[in-house]
């Protein structure tokens, strides 16, 4: 209860701008063209979130000493600036204008887990000459089009007049400094403009940045991934935090694992199908935690090491590994209900009972093999034990499907803890980068047991579900009612192999 009441409180009072709104991979863009009579100016804004800028500060910090001086910060908004330039083309009646940057500046809002974010603003110029009449002009940008994120162009005229235009005169989001909820899932992907300007018009407002506005507090499962980055981010660590600290990752991530995905149905699936038990579903934890942790490592290693690793790409990778896993789990498990059903439960008196074809497993070979016999009611069974001159009855629907096989505990364990959280990431790098690496490896560890203890818990849950639901209905000796028990491991084997096809080609879908 102390530790559920700290985790509310820390949901509660995050800190406003702990997190870019976008997800911790994005390097966003914006271009706003202002067309003059002689050239075109591009107000160019790059907006990374945390980790492509922790990417970029063994740039950024040319000296490595841990801070980014004045000196060091102008020197990378020059260079950068300068490289933009020549990724961002402009033409003029087909004819290509040079384009070269006339100032810089960067900023590092504070990020998630005490990484910082980065925005980099240039000012750039196209030398177009004198616009005659009515000019077409193309702009295109080519500028960190290889990372994900938000993607925006704007154009206005300045002592010109656009006379058509494809793209917007106003920002959506204010230069990227207030992106719109509805769009976050969906970003606007423009990269190129085409215009038609002439000479002669009102002149245009010049540009002034401004500095990223404070966030307001997310809560429920965003505060909960924003409560637990946060954690490493303390300056002062001591024995009594680091203790609160690590059962508050457990608990944030049990409740991390709330959010949908994370294949919790398929894991629960596949342990109701397949009978699991509470030690079984404990081996799916640990493989579980163990996954995520050293992928959440691997990953943090590569990246520090880094600059040019777009890291979101890895992700949809991961997933369609992960998915096709899954499908080639539910298709074994297909195949194994379809061989239980075509055994015959023997009736009661037979003296010849249809042996158990080997590696069947089902509740028939289990009888079998310690000389018990099945009484037939309809499809409901009762399994008749017999001790000396009597013998007694146990209610128990015959089941078609086999027993948990260990040997597909672990693979279903690496689906579910396959594509690291991203949240643990920034967490590890946070730590990383104020030297705790230790520590953040700890609360990426507590995190993972308590997704995985959210993920076996959904599954126990619905086992516990089954056995009460069985023994109902072997009471009830319902025929309508029993067909279900028999269907059901057939069906539970059917939707996890379409689950793991969903996952893969969902996947599949962002490469």
């Amino acid at each position: 209860m102390a530790v559920g009441a700290l985790a509310a409180l820390l949901v509660l009072g995050a800190t406003p701008a702990s997190a870019h709104p976008l997800g911790n991979f994005t390097v966003n863009t914006y271009s706003g063209l202002r067309v003059q009579p002689d050239r075109v100016v591009i107000d160019l804004v790059v907006d990374m979130a945390e980790i492509p800028t922790f990417q970029a500060r063994p740039e950024v910090d040319a000296d490595g000493d841990g801070a980014v001086g004045e000196a060091e910060a102008s020197r990378y908004a020059t260079a950068s600036c300068g490289e933009a330039a020549t990724r961002i083309s402009v033409a003029v009646g087909g004819r290509a204008a040079a384009v070269r940057s006339l100032s810089a500046g960067v900023t590092f809002p504070p990020g998630a887990a005490g990484l910082p974010t980065m925005r980099l603003t240039c000012a750039l110029a196209a030398a177009t000459g004198t616009i005659g009449g009515d000019e077409q002009i193309v702009f295109r940008n080519a500028y960190y089009v290889e990372r994900v994120g938000w993607r925006e162009v704007t154009a206005v005229g300045d002592r010109a007049t656009l006379v058509s235009s494809d793209v917007s005169p106003r920002s959506i989001s204010d230069r990227l400094t207030a992106y719109p909820d509805d769009l976050l899932q969906s970003p606007p992907d423009q990269r190129s403009a085409t215009v038609r300007a002439r000479p002669g018009g009102p002149p245009a407002p010049d540009v002034a940045d401004t500095a990223l506005p404070p966030a307001a507090p997310r809560r429920g499962l965003d505060g909960a991934t924003r409560a637990f980055t946060d954690l490493v981010a303390r300056q002062h660590l001591g024995v009594a935090f680091g203790s609160v600290a690590v059962a508050l990752s457990v608990a944030l991530g049990a409740l991390h694992a709330l959010a949908p995905g994370h294949g919790k149905t398929i894991m629960a699936a596949y342990l109701v199908a397949e009978r699991g038990t509470l030690g079984q579903a404990a081996v799916i934890a640990l493989t579980v935690t163990l996954t995520h942790t050293l992928g959440v490592l691997v990953l943090a290693v590569v990246l520090t090491g880094s600059t040019q690793l777009a890291p979101e790409s890895l992700y949809p990778w991961l997933g369609v590994v992960s998915g096709l896993l899954v499908t080639a789990i539910g298709m074994g498990l297909v195949r194994r209900a379809l061989r239980a059903r075509s055994h015959q439960v023997p009736r009661l008196g037979t003296s010849s009972p249809t042996p158990a074809k080997a590696g069947g497993g089902g509740h028939d070979a289990l009888a079998l093999a310690h000389g018990h016999a099945h009484a037939e009611h309809g499809p409901a069974a009762a399994l008749v034990h017999e001790h000396g001159a009597h013998a007694h009855a146990h209610a128990h629907l015959a089941v078609d499907g086999g027993r948990v096989r260990w040997r597909t505990l672990v693979p279903m364990g690496l689906a579910g803890g396959m594509v690291p959280s991203p949240s643990a990431l920034v967490v590890l790098l946070g730590a990383i980068a104020v030297g705790r690496a230790w520590f953040g490896v700890v609360l990426v560890l507590a995190y993972g047991l308590g997704m995985a203890a959210t993920l076996t818990g959904a599954g126990l849950l619905l086992v516990r579900a089954r056995g009460a639901i069985e023994r109902r209905m072997a009471r009830m000796r319902t025929a309508r009612l029993a067909w279900l028990t028999h269907a059901l491991p057939l069906a539970t084997a059917t939707a996890i192999t379409a689950g793991g096809l969903f996952l893969a080609a969902r996947a599949a879908y962002q490469l």
